[in-house]
C-alpha cells in the first residue's frame, strides 16, 4: 500500500473531526428539539420528555453510520473471480513446467 502524504493524512483527520462534531451537534440538537416540543405540549409532555434519551441514542446511531457504505460483491461474482484466478494460475504453472523441459 502506498504511503500517504502528510496533507492527505491531515485531510482524513479533519474529515473525522468534522464528522464527529457534526454528529455531536445533531445529537445535542435532537435533545433540544425534543425538550422544546415537550415544553410546548403540556398534555402528554411527560411521556415525550421520558423518551428523550432513546431519541438521542437513535439520532447518534443514525449519524455515526457512513453515508455511502462500500459496495459489496455478490457471492456468485466473488466465486467466479476466485475460479478465474485459479484457472489462470494453473495455466501459468503448466506453461512454466513445459518451458523447463
Amino acid at each position: 500500500m502506498p504511503k500517504k502524504s502528510r496533507l492527505s493524512e491531515a485531510t482524513d483527520a479533519m474529515k473525522a473531526v468534522a464528522g464527529a462534531a457534526l454528529g455531536a451537534a445533531a445529537v445535542a440538537a435532537t435533545g433540544v428539539v425534543v425538550t422544546r416540543v415537550a415544553g410546548a405540549i403540556r398534555k402528554g409532555g411527560r411521556d415525550l420528555e421520558e423518551s428523550t434519551p432513546e431519541l438521542q441514542r437513535f439520532a447518534a446511531n443514525t449519524v455515526t453510520k457512513p453515508l455511502l457504505p462500500k459496495r459489496q460483491k455478490r457471492a456468485a461474482a466473488t466465486r467466479r473471480a476466485r475460479t478465474a484466478k485459479r484457472s489462470i494460475a494453473a495455466r501459468k504453472a503448466a506453461a512454466k513446467r513445459r518451458a523447463k523441459r
